[in-house]
């Protein structure tokens, strides 16, 4: 079998290059010296000088005994410091020995003893997160500390000053150590079956013949992301694909590995190619497919690939193309891959290609013949690219790595043990696995290994793991245990702290589930596909929302993770949140609320109330958290750059309900909620306005303060209807635009919503009289609905009389409504506003014309029955009233399905202004 190249447009086979990472790199910082090779937090390193810091510090490792061949284990942040220690440490010509800082210290230490590594290197952040407990004669190398820290030095010489460039004690000059092809380069440690990681040996020849091979378009790498944790093989590329072609690696800082962050990287950097995860893309295809303008390629792979997320991103970036690779780390990253260019093109399921240069990919059956074609079989690779092997594990190579028949003597080829299929096209389309090896967010899992690690935890007799698909269509881990003796209860958070411990982040179950006994198949094996779905519940009690903000992020939290709710204790990792969802997290959370959130700010801050503290600090660095939520301006989003929208409260007086139609509105526009004074219940509270009037003055100087001049955008539901459409007729008459008026479902007259009975008739069909002859009970449980937002809770009490406000309180709370973290005392205010708001909405006179255009919106019920409320309004407006029907009951039009019909329309509205 011959390797056929898939890239667009095939050019001749480059030249060799020289027989060493280091030699290439020589040569091309030779050529071009002043030419920025790596790009980090905003400043640049030339050739020249990543070349001087990188024998500097290989002098240092020469120094410390370090020879050909010798692992030097690598613990540091990604930075720039980061690419000098790579560089460094084969210009010694030896082997670097990534180690991922999602490892526990116990698996880093098991890590750097089982490879034998003499030199420990690390930076500042990562020596003051805590180091793995290494053997005495490990030497620890802190290589941006001007201070040159040495720990455990068995030679007792001061490291030297590695940070500063100036420093005479180390020379600039290359230390000549030549390199040979067959030398190792780097062993990378994976998953492995039997409870022990594996180390991956991939020699120099490797990396310099996937560096060479054409799937890598000139021109188009010359400026690559480096965002992929280093200790896993995707550093291959945004390392030396650039770094050996005079290109720049641009290195992500952990922080930025947001949609939003990640965006502004590429547009800032001029990002020409990058590599990421099929979970990363399908996140980013999905929430900002434009972030990838300007890229000439992307490359995705390490999973299966979502064919919508590369039709959208091709659809979204003419001119782009898209490369789906795959893989293993025993074959140096990349084996096969196919590229496309026209979203028409990309079938489903998408292929993983065909053979990069001088590779072949047998598609085998049992015996190790050839399948037939479009037969499935296990893929077997050869060629270029293979690893040496596992690093001191000579068993486990030899079954992994066989004699290969269809080659010339002496060659091999490696065992995947996935299934392939050869479609009629010559694309190798991907089949599965054959054993129970998983890949979870790019990184390759070995289920045996989860096994026995939770097998480990006192107090289990049986245990088995298991993938399962969330509702974003990503994979993760699900526990399932039998306790040893019947009954018994086993901690699950002490089983996750015990497994997490020993396994790095990636490998941890999100959610476990404790069973009587496993089911089995009729030979006596677990039967994997009887296991229940895990609970999707949280387990504990949490506190309700206190302000609409955690509102909004409880809402995210419980969308995201796919539990019914959440509360504001709730942690998101323990609920099943994962590193992409937590991107997916950032994103919507700047999308609606109009904030900057890290990733590492969501490890720091994972439940609703630390996040929620966090981003108000944030805001009000200086003055400390924002001014309450009970105040006459709410700021649900107080930032963007277009004209903001003014949300006028209902007759609850509180602006909280408008929350929701956040996620609808474009992030661009800030949101505003007016509340009514006198809503916090202190002796000091403003008084109540004599009339409407008087509220729509106080209300139109709130707005002033934040927009002096038009155009303005003024919704109001209900009561807040009402005043909305008294400030527009206001603004007019002062000479000012309105853009946007939106009514919800009211009525220019009294209100039609705090009688008896009304959250589905219009005010007309009742009379005065009719309404005044209601029990005081029900008139009571009717304004308690009305004043907290249409909670219908109130009207199941048992009873006529009026409700205590204790009881209010409790029924706040039992809801998980977020007004149930309020005072007893401002429960009372509350309903005194409503009262007063009631009271001045009837006694009002008619407003006047206003002289524009509304948009109303009118509930219609279950039944889609129409009320003719929008009629009501004709005499008072001059322009046209486009009326949209809203499914659903007056007191639940800010209501979620309310809001389905509502956004979508007031953003459309605010986007065609």
């Amino acid at each position: 079998m011959t390797a056929v190249a898939a890239g667009p447009n095939p050019v001749e086979p480059r030249a060799p290059g020289p027989g060493s990472i280091q030699a290439a790199f020589a040569a091309q910082a030779a050529r071009t010296p002043d030419a920025v090779a790596v790009r980090w937090n905003g400043a640049g390193i030339s050739y020249r000088e990543l070349d001087a810091r990188a024998n500097r510090l290989a002098h240092r490792l020469r120094g410390l005994g370090v020879g050909t061949e010798d692992p030097v284990a690598v613990l540091m942040e990604r930075s720039a410091d980061l690419v000098v220690a790579l560089l460094a440490v084969v210009k010694a010509g030896a082997v670097y020995l990534p180690l991922h800082s999602g490892y526990p210290l116990e698996r880093m230490q098991w890590i750097v003893r089982e490879a034998s590594a003499s030199v420990l290197l690390t930076d500042r952040v990562m020596r003051d997160r805590g180091l793995p407990e290494a053997e005495p004669t490990v030497a620890v190398v802190v290589v941006d500390d001007p201070a040159g820290d040495l720990n455990d030095n068995p030679t007792g010489d001061p490291a030297g000053d590695l940070a500063d460039n100036r420093s005479p004690r180390l020379p600039e000059t290359d230390p000549g150590v030549a390199g040979h092809p067959e030398q190792l380069a780097y062993i990378m440690y994976t998953s492995g079956s039997t409870a022990m990681p594996r180390g991956v040996a991939i020699t120099h020849r490797d990396v310099l013949e996937l560096v060479e091979d054409r799937m890598f378009t000139p021109g188009a790498h010359d400026r690559v992301l480096m965002i992929a944790p280093y200790a896993f093989d995707p550093s291959t590329y945004e390392l030396w694909v650039p770094l050996l072609h005079g290109g720049r690696t641009v290195v992500a800082p952990e922080a930025e590995l947001t949609v939003a962050g990640l965006a502004r990287l590429i547009a800032e950097e001029g990002i020409t190619g990058l590599q990421v995860t099929a979970g990363l893309f399908r996140v980013l295809a999905e929430e900002d497919p434009r972030c990838f303008s300007g890229v000439r390629e992307v490359i995705t792979g390490g999973d299966v690939v979502s064919p919508a997320a590369v039709r959208r991103v091709l659809d979204h970036c003419p001119g782009i193309v898209v490369r789906c690779a795959y893989g293993p780390t025993e074959t140096t990253l990349f084996a096969t891959q196919c590229a496309w260019t026209s979203a028409a093109d990309v079938p489903a399921p998408v292929p993983i290609g065909l053979p990069l240069d001088g590779r072949d990919g047998y598609v085998l059956d049992g015996s190790l013949a050839p399948a037939g074609p479009d037969a499935t079989g296990e893929l077997h690779l050869a060629g270029s690219g293979l690893a040496r092997g596992y690093f001191r594990r000579p068993a486990l190579t030899a079954a992994r790595f066989v004699a290969d028949p269809f080659g010339p003597p002496g060659s091999r080829m490696y065992r995947t043990g996935d299934l392939s299929r050869r479609a009629p096209s010559g694309l190798l389309d991907f089949g599965g696995r054959i054993d129970d090896q998983v890949k979870i967010r790019g990184f390759r899992i070995e289920l045996g290994e989860v096994a026995a690690a939770m097998a480990d935890f006192p107090g289990l007799a049986q245990v088995a793991v298991v993938p399962w698909e969330d509702r974003h269509s990503e994979k993760t881990l699900i526990g399932y245990a039998v306790p040893a003796e019947a009954g018994a209860v086993v901690d699950t958070a002490a089983l996750h702290d015990h497994l997490a411990r020993q396994l790095p982040d990636y490998m941890v179950p999100t959610a476990f589930q404790i069973l009587d006994r496993l089911p089995l198949t009729l030979n006596g094996k677990v039967d994997y596909r009887a296991l229940p779905a895990p609970a999707t519940v949280p387990a504990r009690v949490s506190r309700s929302p206190r302000d609409p903000q955690e509102e909004i992020l409880c809402g995210l939290f419980a969308e995201l993770l796919g539990v019914p709710q959440v509360g504001i204790d709730d942690n998101f990792f323990e609920l099943g949140g994962h590193s992409l969802l937590a991107t997916r997290l950032a994103s919507r959370v700047r999308t609606i609320l109009g904030r900057r959130v890290s990733l590492s700010g969501l490890f720091k801050a994972p439940t609703v109330a630390a996040l929620s503290d966090s981003l108000r600090a944030a805001a009000h660095p200086d003055t400390g958290p924002q001014p309450g939520t009970l105040g006459p301006v709410l700021g649900l989003r107080p930032t963007g750059s277009r004209t903001p929208v003014f949300c006028l409260h209902p007759s609850g007086g509180i602006a909280w309900c408008y929350a929701g139609l956040l996620r609808y509105l474009p992030k661009e526009y800030p949101v505003y909620g007016l509340q009514a004074g006198g809503l916090s219940g202190e002796p000091e509270s403003p008084s109540f306005p004599a009339d409407l009037d008087a509220m729509v003055a106080e209300h139109l100087e709130r707005i002033r303060d934040i927009q002096p001049s038009g155009p303005y955008h003024l919704l109001g539901w209900s009561f807040g209807g009402k005043l909305a459409h008294r400030l527009a007729a206001r603004l007019r008459q002062d000479g000012e635009k309105v853009a946007l008026l939106a009514v919800v479902d009211t009525t220019p007259g009294r209100d039609h919503d705090h009688r008896p009975g009304s959250s589905s008739e219009p005010e007309e069909s009742r009379t005065e009289g009719e309404a005044d002859t209601a029990p005081a009970g029900h008139r009571r449980r009717d304004l308690l609905e009305l004043t907290f937002n249409g909670l219908a809770a109130f009207r199941d009490e048992p009873g006529d009389g009026p409700l205590a406000v204790s009881r209010i309180v409790e029924i706040l709370q039992g809801s998980g409504s977020a007004l149930g973290s309020l005072r007893p005392e401002t429960v009372t205010a509350l309903i005194d506003v409503t009262e007063n708001n009631l009271r001045l909405g009837d006694s009002a006179a008619a407003p006047q014309e206003y002289d524009g255009d509304m948009v109303f919106f009118e509930a219609v019920g279950d039944q889609n029955v129409p009320t003719g409320l929008a009629d009501t309004w004709k005499p008072y407006v001059s322009g046209r009233i486009t009326r949209f029907e809203v499914p659903g009951d007056h007191l639940r039009m800010m209501g979620a399905d309310a809001l389905t019909v509502i956004g979508p329309v007031v953003a459309r509205h605010l986007e065609n202004v």
